[in-house]
């Protein structure tokens, strides 16, 4: 299955299908978090009743055989009781659809909310984490929360225990990209139960946009490290995939890794694209990103 990464920044779709890695719930505004490079920052305003409401009607109109839903904000975990409405409504009328949750993990530090997730949670839900550093001064730094590196390495472990199945996502960024290779030697040694690690290209919108001299690094300096990082995650077995990096800005060695992660509705080439031969492999750019790498080119 890929896993693919969502923001809300605008109009979704307003119809669920079979098959479609679009079928996204935006649930909440709301974090705990206050990350550097956030294409969708945080708000203070509770508008998770006006989205229970809208979410709610687009889930009944699904069909029963769709077979993917993504929830995500904001912190989905913020909306509490909320989050297990939408849950048993997506169970009630798309029965074998696996859920992807997007969220920092923080919350699952708490023993007890873990263990009251894990009742309303079943097997067919895949929880989507970052971490941003195997350090935990860099993390919290990005995460622009002190405390949230052990809450989220807490909570990694607490639905590890109880098998649900992890992909971890790494956001490569200035502040992370020489650290790559260390990262990864990191989750082998301290999280052997994860699925999945993705490391992810920017969104240069919202915070880093506001960040971006902070966080960009252009794809051709971290890709070295990019590469020992995979490199060393596959020898331990793991599964790694790339996403949101268009396969130009990739050494080849990486293509097969390169996922078309980003969603149809956000998902754009720009002209120099037009007759590149990697077009129908490749994920394209975000149409919401500010700033382009100048180095995106047709193959």
């Amino acid at each position: 299955m890929m896993f693919c990464q969502y923001f809300y920044l605008g109009p979704m779709t307003d119809k669920f299908q079979k098959g479609d890695n679009d079928n996204t719930l935006f649930i909440t505004s709301a974090c705990t978090n206050r990350c550097i490079m956030c294409c969708q920052p945080p708000t203070d305003v509770d508008d998770s009743d006006r989205l229970l409401e809208r979410n709610l009607r687009l889930i009944e109109t699904a069909n029963t055989d769709t077979d993917y839903v993504c929830i995500t904000g904001g912190e989905p975990t913020l909306i509490e009781e909320k989050l297990f409405l939408y849950i048993q409504a997506i169970r009630k009328r798309m029965p074998d659809a696996t859920i992807h949750l997007l969220t920092n993990g923080r919350r699952f530090a708490d023993n007890d909310y873990t263990i009251h997730f894990a009742k309303m949670a079943d097997s067919h839900f895949v929880l989507g984490i970052p971490l941003h550093s195997d350090n935990p001064i860099d993390h919290e730094r990005i995460a622009g929360a002190k405390g949230s590196f052990f809450e989220t390495m807490k909570g990694l472990h607490n639905l590890g225990i109880l098998g649900y199945e992890i992909e971890l996502r790494v956001i490569i960024m200035k502040d992370n990209y020489k650290r790559l290779p260390q990262i990864a030697e990191y989750i082998t040694l301290n999280l052997p139960f994860v699925s999945q690690v993705s490391f992810m290209g920017l969104e240069v919108t919202g915070c880093a946009d506001r960040n971006y001299h902070r966080v960009w690094v252009e794809p051709i300096e971290f890709d070295p490290y990019l590469t020992d990082a995979i490199r060393y995650l596959e020898c331990c077995n793991f599964s790694a995939k790339v996403f949101n990096i268009p396969h130009c800005l990739l050494s080849v060695i990486l293509w097969p890794y390169a996922c078309r992660s980003i969603s149809t509705w956000k998902k754009t080439n720009l002209l120099q694209c037009k007759n590149c031969s990697q077009l129908m492999n490749c994920c394209g750019v975000f149409c919401t990103s500010k700033k382009y790498s100048s180095f995106i080119h047709a193959i």
